[in-house]
């Protein structure tokens, strides 16, 4: 076990304490008075420098701290001086000769935000009360953003598909979209309901889904549900 610590202000504690002890009567411990006072202003020098080491760290931090308030105060005022000279630029025939005179980037022409995708990589689920929940994905599809989904479906025996509800966008948790079919009658489930859906933003509409096929299986002709349902999903050719 080493005798002196590697911890630089416990050595300093232990030296401060030992140059006292062994300066005390030093030929006792096999030392002589001259290597003692020696080692007591080295000792002392250490402690010196290290003391002002512990000041200037903590002066940086404060420096530090008061350049972050500093910057942050400039920040803040060229923002508002930048957006007073947009604000300016926006009234100008000719907005372009105030950003060159202002020396900063005219900015980028706003481009709309596209509709969600097209809804890709489908679940069903068949809820306790015969009720038909879908979940998908889809890009640019999270409710903060404006993103929502329209729902159609086709039930056997029709020939089109009628809109029967919408869906909020994706949350962030999830990153899924859902929408629960509580109209879909339990024969139609057994033969097969066919569902489209597509994703909107404002009035920019996103690509359809392809036409989904969803079908739960029938036990002698009477609808099963809960966990024992036999449920298939596949795309309409």
């Amino acid at each position: 076990m080493a005798v002196l610590p590697k911890n630089q202000l416990e050595a300093l504690q232990f030296c401060e304490q030992h140059w006292q002890t062994w300066n005390a009567a030093p030929t006792t411990v096999g030392l002589t008075s001259a290597a003692v006072a020696s080692f007591k202003t080295l000792t002392q020098d250490a402690r010196t420098d290290y003391d002002a080491a512990q000041a200037a760290r903590l002066a940086s931090k404060a420096a530090t701290t008061t350049l972050g308030a500093s910057i942050s105060l400039m920040r803040d005022s060229a923002a508002d001086l930048i957006a007073q000279i947009k604000a300016y630029a926006d009234l100008q025939a000719n907005p372009a000769t105030v950003y060159a005179a202002a020396q900063i980037p005219t900015p980028a022409t706003p481009v709309p935000t596209p509709a969600p995708g097209k809804p890709s990589n489908f679940a069903i689920g068949l809820e306790p009360d015969g009720s038909i929940t879908l979940s998908w994905d889809a890009t640019d599809s999270t409710a903060s953003t404006g993103a929502f989904f329209t729902i159609s479906r086709k039930l056997p025996g029709q020939t089109a598909f009628t809109g029967i509800g919408g869906a909020s966008g994706s949350t962030s948790e999830t990153r899924r979209c859902f929408f629960t079919d509580s109209t879909c009658p339990a024969t139609a489930a057994g033969n097969g309901a066919q569902y489209i859906v597509q994703g909107f933003r404002g009035t920019r509409a996103g690509t359809p889904s392809d036409a989904l096929i969803v079908q739960f299986g029938t036990d002698g002709g009477s609808f099963i549900s809960g966990s024992n349902a036999a449920s298939s999903i596949k795309m309409a050719a």
